[in-house]
């Protein structure tokens, strides 16, 4: 069984709708995505996000960890 056209807009709007509900309730939030290097991870977030902004990443002690393109462009 498949939900005609109207039906996918209709449960389309009723799902923007609670985002923006919950949008407007956090200002913030983090989010913790672990898994082995080039799988993906940021690609997904990119993707849920709907951005091309690379992510802040952090190490274990809460320190930010820059990337070689960061120190190189923050240097120019």
């Amino acid at each position: 069984m498949s939900l005609s056209n109207t039906e996918f807009q209709g449960a389309e709007d009723i799902e923007q709708r609670q985002a923006e509900e919950v949008r407007s309730l956090t200002r913030h939030f983090r989010i913790l995505i672990i898994g082995r290097a080039n799988v993906g991870k940021t690609t997904i977030l990119q993707r849920v996000c709907n951005t091309t902004e690379q992510p802040k990443i952090f190490n274990r002690e809460g320190h930010k960890v820059f990337h070689v393109l960061d120190i190189i462009s923050y240097h120019y």
